[in-house]
């Protein structure tokens, strides 16, 4: 209502955003998720994961870190949901805050988001960067290490964990053999997803079906069916089915409305040109083409709390605005523009997974966005000066 918007055109948002097929398909996938995630809790594969994780990583610590890592190179939206249970079961000794959890949980799974090449940004940046993948993963490559050693000293210290009694390790082999027994249910589910998104991908191109309906169907599709196959496998294990009997109940009707009142809340910015606006008024500021590369994306990323938001929203307008530029190369826009908004993304509380991280902790957003903020912060510094290197080095 402060930007214009009219009663009418909100009601006309607010419903047209909740009986959209994102929407709906976003609930499915959702629910979906908490089903497979208790079925997984009830039949003891949830803690079979964990210490199989626990059992091929040096300390329980490292595998905090390590088991929302693995679930994020699943790019599923809230898919933080999914790695929180098995946050919670490797620190069962008490050794850390809901709010230290929210936060690690929710932190560790996205420290590939920059480089890895299922996420919806990834593609985005590549198709408006006009680059390779090789070439853009190469530009990110530096990312992931310097994220993940970032987490390890502010999120998961080692003073925190200095009196903790380790497992006694297993011979190797039956290591081995308990690793590969734990991860079968996310295994089955991420393959099953990972072989049909590439058929869909060789496949969709022939098909006689509407660009929307296409994008929808492998953004969702291949997931919802993947997840499918692993709740079939957690099935006919020895619990059987009776696994995911309740695992629909409130906690997931009240995640669900959260989720959904950030959509209408996400979109009602995009009809009211909030976060453009933002961008034009920065550009007609005067504000110097490196640092407006900067602010533009992490804007863009604040208000929408999503990769592919800020990468839709902000790039093209920074591409177009440093193509004057010739002593920025373009590998030095890219680095620089995705790594403020991935920031603005990481602190955003629009962001699905962290809202249901702090959901599941039962802790509020401030906490987990205070934690988070330091180490992305510094990620920044080197960020910046990693695009200024580029600059020196390639610059023209």
């Amino acid at each position: 209502m402060w930007r214009g918007l009219s009663l009418g055109k909100i009601t006309s948002i607010f419903l047209g955003d909740i009986f959209s097929a994102d929407t709906i398909l976003l609930v499915c996938l959702m629910s979906l998720i908490m089903v497979f995630s208790s079925g997984m809790k009830k039949a003891g594969a949830m803690d079979a994961f964990a210490r199989s994780i626990i059992a091929v990583a040096p300390s329980r610590r490292l595998a905090i870190a390590l088991a929302p890592m693995l679930i994020g190179t699943l790019p599923v939206p809230g898919g933080a949901i999914l790695s929180a249970p098995l946050v919670e079961s490797m620190d069962s000794e008490g050794h850390m805050s809901p709010e230290g959890l929210s936060a690690a949980n929710f932190y560790f799974r996205h420290i590939i988001e920059l480089l890895w090449p299922l996420f919806p940004a990834f593609v985005m940046t590549l198709s408006l960067a006009e680059i390779s993948t090789i070439k853009l993963f190469s530009i990110q490559f530096y990312s992931a290490p310097v994220l993940f050693t970032l987490g390890l000293i502010f999120l998961l210290p080692k003073k925190n964990w200095a009196g903790m009694t380790e497992t006694k390790r297993s011979p190797a082999g039956e290591r081995r053999v308990s690793f590969l027994a734990g991860i079968a249910p996310l295994a089955i589910a991420l393959g099953t997803y990972g072989i049909l998104a590439i058929l869909w991908s060789l496949v969709s191109p022939f098909l006689a079906l509407p660009s929307a309906a296409k994008a929808l169907t492998g953004r969702y599709g291949t997931i919802l069916l993947g997840l499918a196959a692993g709740c079939v496998y957690v099935g006919l294990g020895k619990s059987g089915f009776s696994v995911f009997k309740g695992s629909l109940n409130s906690s997931t009707l009240r995640l669900i409305l959260v989720l959904i009142g950030i959509r209408i809340f996400s979109a009602l910015l995009g009809a009211a040109g909030a976060a453009q606006e933002a961008a034009a008024e920065m550009e007609r500021s005067g504000f110097p083409p490196f640092v407006a590369t900067a602010l533009i994306p992490l804007a863009a990323g604040l208000v929408t709390g999503v990769g592919y938001g800020y990468v839709g929203l902000a790039f093209p307008i920074v591409f177009g605005m440093m193509s004057s530029q010739t002593s920025v190369p373009k590998e030095a826009t890219v680095a620089l523009a995705a790594a403020f908004g991935y920031a603005g993304m990481m602190v955003s509380p629009l962001h699905v997974c962290m809202v249901v991280s702090a959901e599941h902790f039962k802790t509020g957003l401030p906490g987990t966005i205070r934690r988070v903020a330091l180490p992305v912060g510094i990620f920044l510094v080197i960020a910046t000066a990693y695009a200024l290197g580029i600059t020196a080095v390639m610059g023209r």
